[in-house]
């Protein structure tokens, strides 16, 4: 997903550059010239100090903010003992700023402090030569008193929450903010970069959205790099364009101003890349190719840069850069001992094989780097193109009539925007009397399944051909990607809660959970230890064992026992995950958590459904009220969202995880000596087209039985039908208001 920048205002930087080069000048001096620059130059938008009136009631309005960049090549000489080479040096210079005003508490809240990189120090030794890659920030802040005061904040009063020698990470807090102050503060970077590695298009790239939480009366983006320089750019969704233009030195200048901006009314459930204007734009100096493969059109239009990525992505099929696409044939006949064996199985046998195949061989190779992070190794995710790639080559040996689809994420930019050769994903489809997908994503995802973020996408067919074993020809077509049902998406609960004679304002919960399709992802990767998905998706692939594996790879081969350890560790803290997944859940923290047990892993789609138990106490779900006691049932399946008041209002599409449902089956045993009251309270229903919501309450002998069900009927809701889906959500959080009582007999 791109990441967007936090915009500020422009001021001219040539003052700035020749400071910035000078490595005599302290940290401190350095600082003191940004902020004579800054604050020095006379800009009038930045001056502004009283809010219009139609914004008035607004929690903060921001006068004017921008984002500014300077980006200078220069070619440095390194002396390597007894050769010398030659590096560019690319200079990158920044400026955040904005002035706001704070006109209530959520605002305040949200400026109160400011988090950054300091200094951050990646450069490498090569013999003797250094190839600098530095990262310096400089900040300033001033309070505007509504009396006209200002009142700079002393910023070496910063707090270091990071601090080694290359790497410091600082926190500054806006003291003596408040509520009808302005606020002017300004966030300058200067980055030198010699490492040409990272020269880039995707590492040079900026995002911009042009909406935001505050309105914005004033705001400009202006960049200028070396004429030797290669600048893509886009303006998506409506943005305005660029103002292009040369200065006397060659410098390409490309410049953009933005007045009343208004703000976005809630970013809940929303695609900021489909439904609000954002600009985009790199460079590199050493990545001409794009332009070669685009006929030196890669910036111009959206077609080109869809013609050119598609052309790098085409370009990666040949068998001599990737020749182990055989293994993965050979490893299928060995599995099904004989390739006239795999011709007498399903086409869908052989092919969820291969899938898992494959799957196995990406999630069960490690680098000696894995040991270290072995919490993180569940997050993997398989490289789509690259995984396509070799499995479409797989499948034309195995002469197999199948499909490459070009996909991007629905939470992300559309496939007439794609800006970076990282803005799209791959996967196969193969074409049999119902079409079977494969998706290259994370180690949970089975074959078949389509991720959620591509579902109803349109994509890009790509029907490949071999010509030679370095060149694949391709007919190119459309399709849209089909969208999962709700019943399919879904979470069951069973929940058996009991008061602890002990203490009857503590509750204790058995919760048996089964989760399928898409909602079974997360808890399958936070709950299941990384040895458990290591050694089912080994024989589900038939493949080696984790030490054989092991030792069979230079990297890890001398660390079998540090892996062995680490992965045990891991497998230890599994009452550890499981209470980190109940405090998600009830927004608490459990004691008492025993009886963790996974049931079925489901990493594989012929015993798809995850379930896993836990047993675990809660406080503050019960009230005493004399000799009675009311219990807050309707939190005993978990929060569910409450829409604030600002998002009643929607103009924009709904853009949900996916189509989705949930059942709740709650057994509240009635403590011996009491009678529930309160229970037709509980009894609410409400459907419409969007979904629907509905609970109730039954006693039956001691024990109150409550069913809730949530059903949420597809991915997407037009904007028109948010009052409509705004039912179904009021309806579920009205539910976690609801209460029982538990009376003492007379």
């Amino acid at each position: 997903m791109k990441k967007t920048l936090r915009l500020l205002f422009f001021f001219p930087l040539f003052a700035m550059t020749a400071g910035a080069q000078n490595n005599n000048q302290t940290y401190a001096e350095k600082a003191a010239e940004i902020q004579k620059e800054v604050w020095g130059t006379t800009v009038p938008e930045f001056a502004t100090t009283k809010v219009p009136v139609n914004l008035s009631n607004e929690s903060a309005v921001v006068f004017a903010k921008s984002y500014s960049m300077q980006r200078s090549l220069t070619n440095k000489f390194k002396f390597m003992i007894i050769t010398a080479s030659s590096t560019t040096r690319a200079l990158k210079l920044t400026t955040f700023h904005e002035r706001v005003k704070i006109n209530d508490k959520s605002a305040l809240e949200d400026f109160s402090t400011i988090s950054y990189q300091k200094r951050l120090d990646e450069s490498v030794h090569i013999l003797s030569a250094k190839f600098f890659m530095t990262h310096d920030t400089y900040i300033g802040a001033k309070i505007i008193k509504p009396s006209g005061k200002e009142v700079v904040v002393n910023t070496s009063e910063e707090v270091l929450i990071k601090n080694e020698k290359k790497d410091q990470v600082s926190k500054l807090a806006i003291s003596d903010l408040q509520v009808g102050d302005i606020l002017d503060y300004y966030v300058s970077t200067v980055d030198v970069n010699e490492n040409a590695s990272t020269d880039n298009f995707a590492d040079n790239d900026m995002v911009f959205v042009l909406a935001g939480e505050y309105p914005v009366l004033y705001s400009s983006y202006d960049f200028q790099y070396s004429k030797k320089d290669n600048v893509k750019h886009i303006c998506a969704n409506g943005a305005p364009q660029f103002n292009i233009s040369t200065n006397a030195a060659g410098d390409q200048i490309y410049s953009l101003k933005v007045r009343d901006q208004a703000k976005y009314s809630s970013e809940f459930w929303t695609s900021k890349f489909r439904q609000f204007p954002y600009i985009e734009i790199s460079s590199s100096h050493t990545m001409g190719f794009v332009k070669f493969v685009s006929g030196g059109k890669a910036g111009e239009s959206a077609a080109d840069r869809l013609q050119a990525n598609k052309a790098i992505f085409e370009g990666t099929f040949t068998e001599r850069d990737i020749p182990y696409f055989s293994n993965v044939v050979d490893r299928l006949k060995k599995y099904f001992d004989g390739k006239k064996n795999i011709k007498a199985v399903p086409l869908d046998s052989a092919m969820k094989v291969l899938y898992n195949i494959r799957k196995g061989m990406v999630f069960g190779s490690y680098s000696k780097d894995d040991v270290g992070k072995v919490d993180e190794i569940n997050y993997r995710r398989m490289s789509s193109k690259f995984n396509t790639v070799v499995m479409s080559m797989a499948l034309n040996d195995l002469k197999i009539d199948h499909d490459v689809l070009l996909v991007c994420s629905r939470n992300a930019n559309t496939l007439d925007n794609i800006f970076n050769y990282s803005d799209f994903d791959a996967c196969i489809r193969i074409n049999d009397t119902k079409p079977l997908y494969m998706f290259f994503d994370d180690a949970a995802t089975h074959f078949n399944e389509i991720p959620q973020r591509f579902q109803g996408e349109k994509v890009i067919v790509l029907t490949p051909k071999r010509e030679s074993s370095t060149k694949y020809s391709f007919t190119e077509g459309t399709a849209v990607l089909p969208v999962m049902q709700a019943a399919i998406n879904n979470i069951n609960e069973d929940i058996k809660v009991s008061l602890l004679p002990t203490n009857m304002q503590k509750i204790k919960i058995q919760r048996l959970v089964k989760q399928t399709g898409l909602m079974r992802h997360d808890d399958q990767l936070r709950l299941l230890p990384v040895v458990d998905i290591d050694n089912i998706l080994m024989e589900l692939s038939k493949s080696e064992k984790l030490e054989k594996r092991l030792a069979e790879n230079p990297e890890t081969k001398k660390l079998r026992d540090d892996f062995s350890y680490a992965f045990s560790d891991d497998e230890s803290k599994s009452v550890k995950k499981f209470t980190s997944e109940i405090k998600a859940q009830y927004e608490q923290e459990p004691t008492q958590v025993t009886d963790c047990k996974i049931i079925n892993a489901a990493l594989d789609n012929s015993s798809p459904v995850f379930q896993y138990s836990e047993s675990f106490v809660l406080d503050n779900l019960v009230k005493k009220a004399g000799n009675n006691y009311i219990i807050d049932a309707g939190k005993l399946a978990g929060s569910f969202y409450k829409l604030e008041e600002k998002e009643r209002k929607r103009t924009y599409d709904v853009y949900m995880p996916c189509s989705r449902s949930f059942k709740y089956t709650i057994n509240i045993a009635v403590p011996q000596g009491y009678t529930a009251k309160g229970l037709e309270e509980i009894a609410a229903k409400k459907t419409n087209k969007t979904g629907s919501f509905s609970s109730e309450a039954t006693l039956n002998g001691n024990v109150v039985t409550i069913v809730i069900t949530r059903v949420y009927n597809n991915n997407f809701e037009k904007a028109e039908n948010w009052p409509l889906l705004s039912e179904v959500i009021d309806a579920s959080a009205g539910f976690n208001a609801q209460k029982i009582l538990f009376e003492k007999k007379s």
